[in-house]
């Protein structure tokens, strides 16, 4: 397939849109509509990937990207949505990205419906319960991505820095479920819609090193996307998964309080140290340095009332390498000596 031949597959209804016409069209007849619904081969509509909620057997059971698109090699599908194809809830087990090439569509996440128009760019991340409709033959690309391409996309150097998609994929690559979304408006961008073409060819045609070149134009269009419109993201988080995240990674340095450091923390969790630093900050009001320094404590007030280890010792044993240093931080947190803690714990004086 050539370029012109894909701009006129995009203007033209496929098979299964003429179906899902079909299907709005009858549904204003309640009478055809039966008939409809009792004509159909559902074993056909299931090999097709027909999606019929009426028809409870073409309902994917967990609603998996797997159960839609067969996963290529190179990690990624782009292909156009289909329109007409009734608007049901589901979520991804991959990345999904869609762009709003000519015309409209509805997207609702948690329970917030949009109007996306023109040039708008949506990315859900996997486990993300959505539902999106494309009406009156608008175009819709949308993107299938693996986790795996994000990480090799935005682990690299060139892109794991300071920047709005890179910490919102590498934060999503780990926590499924919640409710994220990123919304980009780019307008009538000529340059995005040719890269998303280019793209779309690549993954039809699977030239000779074409999983390569698509993730080459993947990289670049979304190089694009931040240096012109990181300033119109529009981002969506639920109170409730920050509260998860923050509560995962308290726990995560109290239980690793020995050896962590900020650096661990943010690789363990695929984020940046900086984005780290400013989540635990704005989640709890506390610093990394302060929750650390808090499970030591607790963790060397235990050791001191419940055994006979000599002071160096506790102190080595909750992180502190450095006696002078863990004395220091002791008689700061407490205004004594962990010794003078020790001997008042003992005479029952505290």
């Amino acid at each position: 397939m050539n370029e012109v031949e894909l701009q006129h597959s995009l203007y033209t209804l496929n098979e299964a849109e003429c179906f899902y016409r079909s299907y709005q069209e009858k549904k204003n007849d309640p009478v055809l509509f039966k008939e409809f619904i009792q004509n159909l081969d559902v074993d056909e509509c299931l090999r097709r990937h027909y999606v019929i909620p009426e028809i409870k057997e073409t309902m994917p059971p967990s609603m998996k990207d797997e159960y839609f698109y067969s996963e290529s090699e190179a990690g990624m599908v782009i292909q156009k949505h289909n329109c007409y194809s009734p608007a049901f809830e589901h979520f991804h087990t991959y990345f999904e990205g869609f762009y709003v090439y000519e015309g409209t569509c509805e997207h609702e996440t948690n329970g917030i419906r949009k109007t996306l128009k023109m040039g708008d760019f949506c990315i859900i991340p996997p486990g993300v319960s959505h539902q999106i409709s494309v009406q009156s033959q608008s175009i819709v690309i949308v993107m299938i991505l693996s986790s795996q391409v994000i990480e090799n996309t935005f682990r690299n150097p060139t892109y794991y820095k300071n920047n709005l998609l890179s910490e919102f994929f590498l934060k999503n690559m780990r926590y499924a479920g919640g409710n994220d979304s990123l919304l980009f408006h780019t307008g009538n961008d000529q340059e995005l819609k040719n890269l998303l073409l280019q793209m779309m060819l690549e993954s039809i045609n699977k030239y000779q090193e074409y999983d390569a070149v698509l993730t080459a134009l993947f990289s670049l269009f979304f190089a694009k996307l931040l240096r012109y419109y990181e300033h119109t993201a529009e981002s969506a988080e639920s109170s409730d998964r920050s509260n998860m995240i923050a509560y995962e990674l308290i726990t995560f340095i109290q239980e690793n309080h020995t050896d962590i450091t900020l650096q661990k923390v943010a690789a363990h969790y695929h984020y940046t140290p900086e984005y780290t630093s400013r989540f635990i900050h704005e989640m709890t009001g506390r610093t990394f340095s302060d929750i650390l320094a808090d499970a030591r404590m607790k963790h060397a007030v235990s050791l001191l009332k419940s055994t006979t280890l000599p002071v160096s010792e506790v102190g080595y044993q909750v992180g502190y390498v450095n006696t002078e240093n863990f004395i220091r931080a002791f008689r700061k947190r407490y205004s004594m000596t962990p010794s003078q803690y020790r001997r008042s714990t003992a005479a029952n004086i505290v």
